[in-house]
């Protein structure tokens, strides 16, 4: 049947000699992958510049229930982005994200709220300016987690438990070696980073070090919390291209 949905590009790979398979984000599906027959043909060859990571776009395909490979028909510019593929700070938030999205998003199911996050954090990156640029991809992780179903609920300040787990999620008596672990001033800064948005994000102040141990510390996180997550290719381009 001939379906219609919003998306998100999340990843697209070569399959066979003139076809791709393209990863998104959809409203009406979840996580889909679609086959793109003919990809670079004449009919198809401009639609390329629409499957670049987090494009918004709109999605016409033969959508079958249980197949694995959804057939595309057409892809549609949905919103176009000002900024966002032509920015090398924007752009490369984007290829981390898009990365995060691909490894995190495995459901096949409709999750409207998390959609509309999605779409709306795309806008904000391509509409933000250079002070906000530098921690947009820490308030996007810590919201996210949030619609994963995994963010720290802190709650009350507690003597007898002094630490934090944030693998388990709970306050413990011994913070041991284990490094995610929180207690002292890093449960308080934690408790701090919880509040940030898009709104407030610029009103954080990181150092080039602190931003990178707060991202590795996150990103690790996700590992903790996602099997098999597994190793980020983008987050070392991510750290070079933020070096201030």
């Amino acid at each position: 049947m001939i379906e219609e949905s919003r998306a998100i590009v999340l990843s697209r790979r070569a399959f066979k000699e003139n076809e791709q398979i393209v990863s998104m984000f959809t409203e009406r599906f979840g996580r889909v992958d679609f086959i793109l027959y003919g990809a670079f043909s004449k009919k198809n060859g401009r639609q390329q510049a629409f499957l670049q990571p987090l494009s918004l776009v709109t999605v016409i395909a033969d959508y079958r229930n249980g197949r694995d490979l959804q057939v595309v028909s057409k892809v549609r510019n949905e919103v176009p982005l000002s900024s966002l593929l032509i920015d090398p700070y924007k752009n490369t938030t984007a290829l981390f994200l898009s990365e995060i999205l691909t490894r995190a998003l495995r459901t096949n199911e409709m999750d409207p709220p998390l959609f509309s996050f999605l779409f709306t954090s795309v806008n904000w990156l391509d509409a933000a300016d250079q002070s906000q640029i530098s921690n947009f991809h820490v308030a996007f992780l810590v919201r996210l987690s949030v619609f994963l179903g995994f963010t720290p609920n802190l709650g009350p300040l507690r003597a007898d438990l002094p630490y934090f787990d944030l693998t388990q999620s709970e306050y413990v008596r011994y913070a041991g070696h284990n490094p995610n672990v929180l207690g002292g001033q890093e449960q308080l800064f934690l408790r701090n980073l919880l509040r940030i948005n898009y709104r407030n994000m610029a009103l954080f102040r990181f150092s080039r070090s602190e931003r990178s141990q707060l991202l590795e510390r996150i990103v690790r996180y996700y590992q903790t919390h996602i099997q098999g997550f597994g190793e980020l290719r983008t987050l070392d381009v991510l750290h070079a291209v933020f070096d201030f």
